[in-house]
């Protein structure tokens, strides 16, 4: 490995938004690092299931709602 060409890399502590902490190791120069999601509040880790109706996916509910609505009326 050739020297003086890697970065240095110090522990820092990272704080999420849910306020976790944990210390890592970053060559970042500041002593924290601010994350909006970590593992204790991401829902892949949680097992969460969150449904956002935003946009795109309230039509698509509003759609499917509908046709639904239309079937029961054929019959």
């Amino acid at each position: 490995m050739k020297t003086g060409i890697h970065p240095d890399s110090k522990e820092v502590k990272v704080v999420c938004s849910c306020g976790n902490t944990f210390p890592t190791n970053s060559t970042v120069k500041d002593d924290e690092i601010r994350v909006e999601i970590c593992s204790k509040c991401h829902p892949h880790y949680t097992g969460e299931k969150r449904i956002l109706k935003t946009g795109a996916v309230d039509k698509f509910y509003a759609r499917q709602k509908k046709m639904e609505e239309m079937v029961k009326k054929k019959k």
